[in-house]
């Protein structure tokens, strides 16, 4: 489509439909992940220019009414969508620390500021079942009027989120001992700062609300459900992006190197090691190839981070035989990747170029994502 946008996937649509903010804000994660692989491997492509095109089309979802501006599901004065998603705007944040992180300076940190406080009021503050947790989508107006949905995936990378600006911005979103073990559950001791709801909170939401080994010996260092219905129910599907997600929030507490970091590493270690055990032997085909990017993306940081060359190697060679299944199974001659039978899409696309792209990094930059 014309002025850097994406056609919408899917069979119905209209003609001229851009895309979703979900699939556009990945097809920014593969820019980035392209202009990070080292120019001898990659003719023809000008990493700036592509960066600057994807950010000025990324502008067009952005919706400043409001006391919480953040992106909207769909491009403003469309008459389709429109919701403000906070699973959504945690990618677009997290996109923009990395863009950071590769170009320093680049001038959108605040950008991520302003995405993170909107992350912070979408905590759900109702005396209610596992009390807090951020909600999936923007409550009191469309689809939030009736989903009341509060996920893994609105809180651990919104957790990152907040996790990384503190990094950059060399503050504490997460004092010490603001986090801490007790009697094998997670307890928050809120301490006062800028947000009122704080990165660790949102990590240790999850833990006490999501995690499948809560009731273990170990709690934090398993897989972790997908959602708690607005019935307050659970769904306790395993997705690949979500256990991700929460190996990159342990990695970040622990890269703050204080109080507990060896603790924290030693999760991420360990939900890794239980994740790519439990989608081994197929199952990440079972997975949504977006998730499983996702999941990878994540488990690099961990790379990066980790002392055990086993398991870093491990992480890697699951990462390559993935790839290398789709590259034969699912890419036809004109180098397009097709899933499930959904033909192409741009979600799909964006997924396999940031699992191509990350291969042909250099491990000593896999700090450097987000």
């Amino acid at each position: 489509m014309r002025d850097g946008l994406y056609r919408r996937d899917g069979g119905l649509r209209l003609p001229g439909t851009a895309a979703h903010l979900w699939p556009f804000a990945r097809a920014i994660v593969a820019t980035l992940d392209l202009a990070g692989v080292s120019g001898g491997l990659i003719d023809g492509f000008d990493a700036d220019a592509a960066i600057a095109d994807r950010l000025q089309a990324l502008a067009r979802y952005h919706d400043a009414r409001g006391k919480m501006p953040a992106y909207s599901s769909d491009v403003l004065g469309t008459r389709l969508g429109g919701d403000r998603y906070y699973d959504d705007n945690a990618w677009v944040g997290l996109s923009l620390v990395q863009l950071e992180r590769m170009r320093p300076g680049a001038g959108y940190l605040e950008r991520a500021e302003e995405l993170f406080r909107f992350a912070v009021a979408g905590w759900d503050h109702r005396v209610v079942p596992s009390p807090g947790g951020v909600f999936w989508v923007e409550q009191g107006r469309g689809v939030g009027s009736k989903n009341h949905d509060r996920n893994t995936v609105s809180n651990a990378p919104n957790a990152e989120l907040g996790l990384h600006i503190a990094e950059l911005r060399g503050v504490s979103a997460a004092g010490e001992g603001s986090i801490r073990p007790d009697e094998g559950e997670w307890s928050v001791r809120p301490d006062e700062g800028e947000w009122s709801i704080r990165p660790d909170e949102m990590y240790a939401w999850v833990n006490a609300t999501l995690d499948a080994s809560r009731d273990g010996d170990s709690p934090g260092t398993g897989l972790f459900w997908d959602k708690l219905r607005g019935d307050h129910t659970l769904d306790e599907t395993l997705w690949s992006y979500n256990q991700g997600s929460m190996v990159g929030t342990n990695v970040l507490l622990a890269r703050r190197r204080g109080e507990g970091a060896a603790r924290f590493l030693a999760r991420a270690e360990a939900i890794a090691r239980k994740a790519l055990q439990h989608y081994a032997n197929g199952g990440l085909e079972h997975q949504p190839a977006a998730f499983n990017a996702i999941f990878f993306r994540n488990l690099l940081l961990l790379h990066a981070a980790t002392a055990d060359t086993a398991l870093r190697t491990e992480i890697v060679e699951a990462m390559r035989a993935y790839a290398d299944r789709a590259w034969h199974e699912r890419r036809d001659r004109r180098d397009r990747f097709h899933f499930s039978g959904r033909g192409v899409t741009v979600l799909d696309q964006s997924a396999m170029v940031q699992l191509l792209a990350l291969l042909a990094w250099d491990p000593a930059d896999y700090g450097k994502l987000a």
